[in-house]
């Protein structure tokens, strides 16, 4: 006798069907953006430093980490601090109930989301024609060639940054025990005093046998929670502070790469080169370029 399978059907609480812009901004000290408005939904999401967002006549402060979603039709601009700064941004259509969680939210990303963030950029990158870094681009232009699946990954990941950010706004309303709390943020304060060491050395050079000492903390240990905070080790985040410290002074063109190089205390220019590519995808010659040709110097 034939069995009687039913099919069961799976709901879409958020659905993302089309993408307006994708971008990669690094601005300078002194970048100022322009107020625009439009009828779909926007994240702006702050990768290195600090900027000032406006929306709808209300100034925010947004730190490395920190997203501020803009709802549709909401007049907003984007301005650098005085200090080196890189955002994410991607404009979206969603027209789901749920996508109204989002409205004036500005929320802190934790590590699984700031890889979304991440796997949405790479997926773009073999989605669409580059450069993402052009503030008048109207249309995405799609590649001839795109690899297989790959705008379906942009579609589910953006999906699940949605999710994860509403499940985790959800979590955090839901009672912790003290115990929990005060641990948690015990071990946020060690990640951060581990940051704090390495911006203050980010001209020098420092192990992670002196990091470990001047907190009296286990390499084993320090390796672990910061691992869990930030998805790496230490001396890779080192290297990215050092690398988006000379992005800052490459964009100032006060300094050749040989000095900056000297600066921050890498032992060659070929191994600075070498590092700055790692965590860019471009040679400090090629960045030097890409920031001259957006006249942002």
């Amino acid at each position: 006798m034939e069995r009687a399978y039913v099919k069961t059907p799976l709901n879409s609480v958020l659905e993302i069907n089309k993408i307006i812009s994708l971008h990669y901004f690094e601005y300078v000290k002194d970048f100022k953006g322009i107020f625009e408005e439009h009828d779909f939904w926007e994240i702006v999401y702050v990768d290195f430093g600090e900027v000032e967002a406006v929306a709808d006549g209300k100034h925010h402060i947004l730190q490395q980490g920190q997203a501020i979603f803009h709802r549709p039709w909401e007049l907003h601009n984007i301005y650098a601090t005085g200090s080196f700064a890189s955002v994410f941004i991607v404009s979206f259509d969603c027209f789901n109930q749920a996508m109204l969680f989002f409205e004036r939210k500005i929320l802190m990303l934790n590590n699984d989301e700031r890889n979304l963030i991440a796997g949405i950029l790479r997926e773009g990158r073999l989605v669409f024609n580059e450069p993402f870094d052009i503030m008048e681009q109207t249309e995405l232009i799609k590649k001839p060639n795109t690899v297989f699946g790959a705008e379906q990954m942009l579609k589910t990941q953006l999906e699940q940054l949605l999710i994860s950010l509403t499940r985790s706004a959800a979590r955090e309303g839901q009672s912790t025990s003290t115990t929990t709390r005060i641990q948690l943020l015990n071990e946020q304060h060690i990640v951060d005093t581990v940051i704090s060491f390495l911006v203050e050395n980010v001209y020098g050079s420092i192990s992670l046998d002196e990091i470990c000492m001047h907190l009296s903390f286990s390499k084993s240990y320090i390796e672990m929670l910061f691992k869990k905070a930030t998805g790496g080790g230490v001396i890779k985040y080192f290297n990215k502070i050092k690398v988006n410290e000379a992005k800052r002074l490459i964009s100032e063109g006060k300094y050749s790469f040989t000095q900056i190089a000297e600066m921050l205390n890498f032992s060659s220019i070929h191994y600075f080169s070498r590092i700055f590519k790692q965590h860019t995808c471009m040679t400090p010659t090629g960045y030097e370029k890409s920031v001259k040709a957006r006249s942002l110097l």
